[in-house]
């Protein structure tokens, strides 16, 4: 716990008033790290029940308690009626000290955005379901998403005419997808880049190398790889980083721009854009194409054995089954696989969250389908979990968690089915 305290110290120290982003002060803003048994709250004005004072970093009250139901992931959400930063130490969490310092600043970044630009995008029920929906298994779309990345990667290294034919491309990939009738696809791209990229970008103003920035961008979206949603994090830091070079100050004007960095980046460029024909053929669109309609098939022949793993694999299936209500999930953007419109693969981690406590954490391959009847978890374990009842219904094994105030389990050889409610049927 000593080692956290630091971490958090540190962060505080990176990230003082104004010295990352106009405005955005880290002891301004509460903080909870939570492991698997325990949180630790620090800086929050009205603890919930449960917390008690356990010392003080960088000024700030320290208040240690139990791990509440509605911690899912790293993120900012309401504790204790505050908007918090919450920042997951049980799965995966950066094992470098500085990392996880910037970590920290990521997710009170979006405590930051939430209060100074309450009007911009979030990631809402309609930007959640463009993701869902997005074309990351579009060949063309992707080869074009090649491009933009590595111009975006030459624009840093400073290459002069890099941004302009940035700009040019991603103008003219975004007109076909308004063709296609996927307008909303340009919008949330747009979103996330202001949602998750500023963030990133705050990362990197923390100390986060920029060569692993340039190396992302070249190889991610490569076959569809992080296609959906990860990526952009990268494109979205990338702007703001190039925004930094040919406009200055440029924060003060995001509100302005809706929070698209892409529009700030085409007013800020002084020198006319080169025809997106030049710039094809330039970076050698055609063969970038035809390799990833290669991946393509590749991905899809992926996904088919993931799925028959699931299908046909060792071991007991189980089908949990959710009702619409619960809105509340969890996922890694790293280890996601979006198949069709309601259907994706989670190939290590995902789960949801909801009222009463209810909580489903799976560390497995999963799917995930949702519809209009609520969402389905499909996956398999080694062997029946232990199963407790009386009051709430709770399973319990290494790969799968499930607390849940009601629901109804049916057992058949090799697959258990689990029906969640919020009241009971």
């Amino acid at each position: 716990m000593e080692r956290i305290m630091d971490v958090v110290a540190e962060a505080h120290r990176i990230g003082g008033a104004g010295v990352l982003w106009p405005g955005f002060d880290l002891a301004a803003i509460p903080i909870l790290l939570y492991g698997t048994e325990e949180a630790w709250l620090i800086g929050h004005p009205a603890p919930p029940e449960g917390y008690g004072h356990a010392g003080e970093v960088a000024g700030r009250p320290v208040y240690r308690g139990p791990v509440r139901p509605e911690l899912a992931g790293n993120t900012a959400a309401p504790v204790g009626g505050h908007l918090t930063a919450l920042v997951n130490l049980s799965d995966s969490p950066p094992t470098d000290p500085g990392a996880l310092a910037r970590l920290i600043l990521h997710e009170a970044f979006h405590v930051f955005q939430q209060t100074a630009f309450p009007d911009l995008p979030r990631m809402d029920a309609a930007a959640l379901q463009a993701m869902a929906a997005y074309p990351e298994n579009d060949p063309a779309n992707n080869a074009m998403a090649i491009v933009e990345n590595r111009l975006l990667a030459r624009a840093l290294e400073g290459d002069p005419a890099a941004p302009g034919a940035f700009v040019s491309m991603r103008q003219h990939r975004h007109r076909q997808l308004v063709r296609m009738d996927r307008g909303d696809a340009v919008v949330y791209e747009q979103t996330v880049e202001w949602v998750e990229g500023t963030p990133t970008y705050v990362e990197l103003k923390a100390g986060a190398p920029t060569d692993g920035l340039v190396e992302r961008l070249q190889t991610h979206i490569l076959g569809g790889r992080h296609a959906a949603y990860r990526r952009f994090y990268d494109t979205g830091a990338a702007q703001a980083l190039l925004l930094d070079r040919v406009a200055p100050g440029w924060q003060a004007r995001i509100a302005d721009a809706g929070g698209c960095l892409q529009r700030l980046l085409e007013e800020s460029l002084t020198e006319p854009l080169p025809p997106v024909n030049q710039v094809v053929v330039a970076e050698g669109l055609a063969a970038l194409l035809e390799a990833e309609q290669e991946a393509e098939a590749e991905r899809q022949a992926r996904i088919a054995a993931l799925l028959r793993q699931l299908d046909e694999g060792p071991g007991l299936a189980v089908e949990i089954r959710l009702p619409p209500e619960v809105q509340g999930l969890m996922w890694d953007p790293t280890n996601l696989l979006t198949i069709s419109p309601g259907r994706r693969l989670h190939t290590r981690f995902c789960g949801a969250v909801g009222p009463d406590g209810l909580r489903v954490t799976i560390h497995a391959l999963c799917l995930e389908e949702w519809g209009e009847r609520g969402r389905r978890f499909r996956l398999r374990l080694p062997g029946r979990p232990e199963v407790q009842r009386g009051g709430r219904l709770r399973i319990v094994t290494e790969a799968l968690s499930v607390d849940a105030p009601y629901g109804h389990i049916e057992e058949e050889p090799g697959l258990m089915r689990v029906q969640l409610w919020l009241s009971r049927r």
